[in-house]
């Protein structure tokens, strides 16, 4: 543990530091063993903070995992946003999807953090801290929607935010859908249950390709 983390903070580097030092701890536990069996003590341990010290940053558990999933969906926002700017031009759904892929494949994290992000880690924040995440969020939106609607010719102006809002819905709905306890794994290895046995990647995309589609060829039927 570096000294930085383990004195006392004093100035807004050593801050900073304790506060990435948290969020750190508490992304490695996430992976290990997700979010209802966590506690702000095991964060506190991992971190090498007193559990006290913990609480002068963040008040919950929520807390913390709301500033991780600022910082994921932040890290890939900033990701899509570059590619998207590289494009000199409109591309077709393919070559979109294909980019769009290669942003989220690596970005495990952000996927499972998003589906527990409503019904989770939403309700125990205070108002202030929620209209803080919800603004920065439109925000984001309405800046890469905006990109999106310049790289796929056939959008129109508020689409790009849509369809951005559309993929989280169904980044939410695969994620659960794909996400199974030991138990569940088990059962679907029946060869009577490969109807039932996704793979997130594939199906996210198809449903995607299956949305774009359908907006390009009701763009078209209007002009």
């Amino acid at each position: 543990m570096s000294e930085i983390v383990v004195k006392r903070a004093t100035n807004d580097l050593q801050k900073e530091a304790r506060r990435g030092a948290i969020l750190s701890a508490a992304r490695e536990l996430f992976m290990d063993s997700g979010f209802f069996d966590l506690s702000m003590a095991t964060i506190a341990k991992k971190s090498g903070l007193a559990k006290g010290t913990v609480y002068l940053y963040f008040k919950t558990k929520e807390e913390i995992f709301l500033a991780l999933s600022t910082e994921e969906m932040n890290a890939w926002l900033d990701d899509l946003d570059h590619q998207l700017s590289e494009q000199d031009k409109p591309i077709d759904i393919e070559a979109f999807l294909s980019l769009l892929l290669k942003s989220t494949e690596e970005r495990e994290l952000m996927r499972r953090l998003s589906s527990i992000l409503h019904l989770v880690l939403e309700k125990n924040i205070t108002y202030e801290q929620a209209f803080s995440f919800k603004h920065q969020l439109m925000l984001r939106l309405h800046h890469t929607g905006n990109l999106i609607e310049k790289t796929l010719a056939f959008m129109e102006e508020g689409q790009g935010g849509y369809f951005l809002t559309t993929l989280h819905c169904l980044v939410i709905g695969w994620v659960q859908m794909t996400d199974h306890s030991p138990v569940m794994e088990k059962v679907l290895e029946h060869p009577d249950m490969a109807p039932l046995t996704f793979d997130l990647q594939e199906r996210l995309f198809e449903s995607l390709g299956f949305i774009l589609t359908g907006m390009e060829t009701a763009a078209m039927a209007q002009r």
